[in-house]
C-alpha cells in the first residue's frame, strides 16, 4: 500500500505541477488540445503511459477539453503514484496543445 499525501505534502507537489489542483483525495487537471483528434491522441498517450506505469486516470473528454482524475483509490487519496502520472500527463500535454 502506498501512503496518501498530507496535506501540506500535496500542497508542495502540486506548486511543481502547472495545471493540477485539488486535495488529498484527488487532483485534476483539463487540457484543452489542439482540436479533437489531438485531444483523443493525447488520451491514447495517456492510456499507454497508465499501463506501463499500472496506475490509471479517470477521463472525461469534452470536444478539446480533456480532463484527468487522478486518485489512488485502494488507498484511499493521492499517493506519489498520483504525482508520477501527472508528470507524465504533463509531458505528454505538450504535444497535444501544440
Amino acid at each position: 500500500m502506498a501512503t496518501v499525501l498530507s496535506a501540506e505534502q500535496l500542497s508542495t507537489a502540486l506548486a511543481g505541477l502547472p495545471g493540477w489542483s485539488g486535495d488529498t483525495d484527488e487532483i485534476s487537471r483539463t487540457i484543452t488540445a489542439s482540436g479533437f483528434l489531438a485531444g483523443i491522441s493525447l488520451v491514447t498517450a495517456v492510456a499507454d503511459a497508465a499501463e506501463t506505469m499500472n496506475h490509471h486516470p479517470d477521463i472525461d473528454i469534452r470536444w478539446r477539453d480533456v480532463t484527468f482524475r487522478l486518485s489512488t483509490h485502494s488507498d484511499g487519496g493521492v499517493t506519489e503514484q498520483d504525482l508520477a502520472l501527472a508528470a507524465r500527463i504533463n509531458e505528454l500535454a505538450s504535444v497535444a496543445t501544440g
